[in-house]
């Protein structure tokens, strides 16, 4: 055996041997990932996203496939796995985002996974916990959408790359194509991974023959999502929110991509690569791990980017949340080379945690965190305080956003379901669209004239208190002017009650 190939042979021996250390290291983070993401899970209100995923997954399968030929086929295939997962759970707060939370545990043990294929147990442990707790992941463990999977299936997917990379056998690169376009019927962006992964390519192959076999794989499975991508081009009415890229959008990708807003975070971070940088060069398999970390990052958002400034927006940071375990390997990485020592890694692991502990208990698990929605707040006083029979008027002049205002009773359907809602129209799933036709109260006056209680959603005055109860109460300025009460009021109703929360109020009337 010549030089070269001992030292294959070492080299691989140590690849084993980090791998067999440790062997429950990936399920240990994934345990605690799942804990911190669901710690605090049914406290924020459900709102207008989350209301989109309950109104799509909660109907049947051929209701779904006609929906998405008009809106929302970028998220398909997450509403299927919804689809699955509703037929066994109920559709509350919990257990709506408990989905992202087992997500989030999966892709933490991929991160630990991944990291060990190429650096040791540390930095491998030190990575799982920090993507465990890197704020875009707290914020989307928590969150009915596909982020959190999408991140999971992207760090998979790489693992699996790896994987095909060094054992070289043919069954891994077709598995690898299916998986690839698994990813991105997921998530759109996801597709962009290739870049990331010719990276990937270019730092463990050894051979043209890895290569070709790899640029096959990803060709083939981009021709098989290509007509998928050309179909959700012309959905992109859905993003015309989304505002051009501007100097606000670098303050965007350094503090909101990664870090949610957690300023104390992302300063930790900052300084802990800074110093990570000023220590001795990497060794071979770290250095490696943070070239294909920082391309992870890099590439994607990169391409986002140029496509919003040549041709429409559509970079928003959240859409890149599947980069996410990238900035939790460089974190790893980064940690370990300063810390170097159990002690000191631990600390410095505790330093970010504290960080990130305001945002994550304040701005993510408040009972607003969601955009200031309070959808599931009025439910309660919904599912609370009503009989059966009662009616519901819904003040469709609220100019909340995102609005408009039915999506509200699509997020918790079962608390309205009892009631007569005379300004419904026309069903969600019948007129395909993800929220039900509104109705204008002055064709329905006829209807109203019938009911006995009525339960008024609308917008929240800050000019009459926020709980209230009397024998005819002031409907304050905002309510005065809204044919939800101009039209009830002529019928001889008079509020009696009132609630008030972060965007709605909800007032009880009687005559």
């Amino acid at each position: 055996m010549d030089l070269s190939q001992r030292a294959g042979a070492l080299e691989r021996l140590g690849q084993l041997e980090r791998v067999r250390t440790g062997r429950l290291d990936p399920l240990l983070v994934a345990v605690f990932a799942v804990a911190v993401s669901a710690a605090g899970a049914s406290r924020p209100s459900l709102w207008f996203d989350e209301a989109a995923t309950i109104s799509a997954a909660t109907r049947s399968v051929p209701e779904l496939w006609r929906l998405l030929g008009n809106i929302d086929a970028v998220h398909g295939l997450y509403y299927l796995v919804m689809h699955g997962w509703f037929a066994v759970f109920p559709v509350t707060e919990f257990w709506t985002r408990f989905s992202s939370c087992l997500a989030v545990g999966f892709a933490a043990a991929g991160v630990v996974v991944l990291a060990k294929q190429f650096s040791t147990r540390s930095v491998a442990v030190c990575a799982g916990v920090m993507f465990a707790i890197l704020p875009r992941i707290t914020w989307a463990g928590i969150e009915g959408r596909s982020y959190a999977l999408s991140a999971s299936a992207a760090v998979w997917l790489t693992v699996l790359l790896v994987a095909a990379l060094r054992r070289d056998r043919p069954a891994l690169w077709p598995l690898y194509s299916l998986c690839l376009v698994l990813a991105t019927l997921l998530n759109l962006f996801a597709v962009l991974m290739v870049l990331a992964h010719a990276v990937v390519v270019g730092v463990l192959s050894t051979t043209r023959a890895t290569v070709r076999r790899w640029a096959v794989s990803a060709s083939v499975a981009v021709l098989i999502v290509a007509p998928f991508l050309l179909f959700c081009q012309t959905q992109i009415a859905q993003v015309r929110w989304i505002s051009p890229p501007s100097a606000g959008t670098l303050v965007d990708i350094a503090l909101e991509q990664y870090f949610d807003h957690s300023v104390a975070f992302a300063v930790v971070a900052a300084l802990t690569g800074a110093l990570a940088l000023r220590r001795r060069p990497f060794d071979t398999g770290n250095r490696h791990l943070a070239v294909i970390a920082v391309a992870w990052m890099v590439l994607p958002t990169m391409v986002l980017l140029g496509y919003s400034i040549v041709s429409e927006p559509i970079y928003y940071p959240r859409y890149l949340s599947y980069t996410a375990p990238a900035m939790a390997l460089m974190l790893g990485v980064c940690i370990v080379a300063v810390g170097r020592e159990r002690d000191r890694i631990t600390a410095m692991v505790a330093v970010f945690a504290v960080a990130a502990t305001p945002n994550y208990l304040f701005a993510q698990r408040g009972p607003y965190a969601k955009e200031g929605m309070d959808y599931s707040q009025v439910a309660d006083v919904i599912t609370a305080h009503t009989a059966p029979g009662d009616c519901l008027i819904m003040d469709n002049t609220t100019n909340w956003a995102p609005g408009p205002i039915r999506p509200l009773t699509a997020a918790r359907p079962a608390a309205y379901e009892k009631l007569v809602d005379p300004g419904r129209g026309l069903r969600a799933a019948e007129r395909n669209r993800l929220w039900d036709a509104h109705l204008g109260i002055w064709g329905v006056a006829d209807q109203v004239r019938k009911c006995t209680e009525l339960w008024t959603v609308s917008q929240r005055d800050s000019t009459v208190p926020e709980r209230q109860s009397g024998e005819a109460l002031d409907p304050g300025p905002r309510l005065r002017r809204a044919p939800a009460y101009q039209v009830p009021s002529r019928l001889g109703f008079h509020i009696v009650e009132r609630w008030q929360f972060n965007f709605a109020q909800v007032t009880k009337s009687t005559r």
